[in-house]
């Protein structure tokens, strides 16, 4: 099995696997945004390490904290861009900045005012919990409508890069909209999905269809902790070694949204955690237009997928780890052994 899981490793990570874990590019690029702004501006951004809003997280469009991006200049704007590019991989930072436009799209299917600012695309907040420093434990976020982006720094390393949500509404756009019809952002993610589940043979079918009804969103939500049935669906093991290559495939997809080092970490983790333990859930339909939701986990990881709101046209889509979200657990032994 490890034989296995080096070549489904070295396959699904590519690149990544050279990266190094290192975040001494986004402190230096937190500093500088931090350093530009007033005293209150300051103020908005700034929360204690410790304090409950960390973990206060929510991917829907409610009032949040934080530094609201549109009260920036225009050279604040660029400082704020780069951390957003420096905290995801290349890919992760198209999707995020796509996701952002959707806003407007969601603005005209809506019938909103002209002046009505609820989806405006620049309507996303960054945020940081302690204070920046190489050598110590300090977290930051950038968070907005379908996007929450959640990271804990130790020692120069992100210590967590989760939960790392992305969602779409329209998951396809329609005609007459200010982006091209037809324009799919989390497009890959569906279309894995689908193919997956329709590589299964009856008995693997059986054992990964839990429910006919897909539930209205992700089963974890916005909650401060992911817990989940580990017994349920098909287990890797009962897969041949193309559907293997191909859950490997989906997996690293959406780890490959983080930083290339924090995600390579994960991979290791995924892989130390026993390929064998991981399982495939589906629930709902089976094409496109039919509600549907998938899942893949073992004790290290949890990826959630849920296409149901807004006559299934509306994608949600999480990485979690189950005992180190927000930096839990490398943070928490990090305290226990040196304090």
């Amino acid at each position: 099995m490890k034989k296995i899981f080096l070549a489904l490793f070295v396959f699904s990570m590519g690149t990544c696997m050279a990266q190094k874990n290192s975040n001494s590019t986004v402190l230096k690029a937190s500093d500088a945004l931090l350093n530009s702004l007033s005293n209150e501006l300051k103020s908005e951004a700034m929360f204690d390490f410790d304090g409950d809003e960390r973990k206060n997280w929510f991917y829907t469009p409610v009032p949040r904290k934080g530094l609201d991006y549109r009260k920036l200049s225009d050279e604040q704007k660029t400082l704020a861009m780069n951390l957003l590019k420096l905290s995801l991989s290349e890919n992760g930072t198209k999707t995020a900045l796509a996701i952002m436009q959707l806003e407007g799209v969601l603005h005209v299917l809506e019938n909103r005012p002209a002046d009505s600012k609820h989806r405006d695309p620049e309507k996303y907040y960054f945020s940081f919990f302690g204070t920046p420093t190489a050598g110590e434990h300090w977290a930051w976020r950038i968070e907005g409508h379908h996007l929450s982006l959640n990271y804990s720094s130790l020692d120069g390393k992100i210590a967590s890069a989760t939960p790392l949500f992305f969602g779409t509404n329209p998951a396809r756009v329609p005609a007459g909209m200010p982006l091209p019809e037809g324009t799919e952002v989390l497009k890959d993610e569906t279309t894995m999905g689908f193919a997956f589940i329709n590589s299964l043979n009856p008995a693997q079918h059986a054992k990964a269809l839990v429910n006919e009804t897909a539930p209205y969103d992700l089963l974890n939500a916005n909650k401060p902790k992911a817990e989940m049935n580990m017994e349920e669906g098909l287990s890797f093991k009962e897969m041949n070694k193309t559907q293997q290559v191909e859950l490997m495939k989906i997996i690293s997809h959406h780890v490959k949204r983080a930083p290339n080092g924090f995600a390579a970490e994960l991979m290791n983790k995924i892989g130390a955690a026993g390929l064998e333990n991981l399982r495939f859930v589906w629930m709902g339909g089976e094409k496109w237009g039919e509600g549907h939701y998938f899942r893949i986990n073992n004790s290290a990881v949890l990826i959630e997928y849920d296409c149901t709101q807004n006559d299934n046209n509306h994608v949600h889509s999480v990485v979690r780890e189950f005992n180190n979200d927000w930096g839990d657990d490398v943070i928490g032994r990090h305290i226990k052994e040196d304090h």
